[in-house]
């Protein structure tokens, strides 16, 4: 299906270059992270996320990825 995994983590907890995207907590503010060059831009994407309270982490990712061309799907 050419499908591809790409993670979005904290800050310093992928190797190698980085692209990341700032978003509110509660209390101050958090990144998400994303190897550089892991999508290309016209790709699409799914976002998966393990717990949503508040929404911000993915509201972070969305960010992110339209920031470099993805289109959410």
């Amino acid at each position: 299906i050419g499908a591809k995994f790409v993670p979005m983590r904290k800050p310093k907890k992928l190797p190698g270059k980085v692209i990341s995207e700032e978003y509110s907590l509660e209390y101050g503010t958090d990144k998400i992270e994303m190897h550089v060059g892991a999508v290309e831009p016209g790709e699409r994407a799914i976002i998966i996320d393990d717990l949503i309270a508040t929404g911000g982490t993915l509201a972070a990712a969305i960010r992110l990825l339209e920031r470099v061309g993805v289109t959410v799907v």
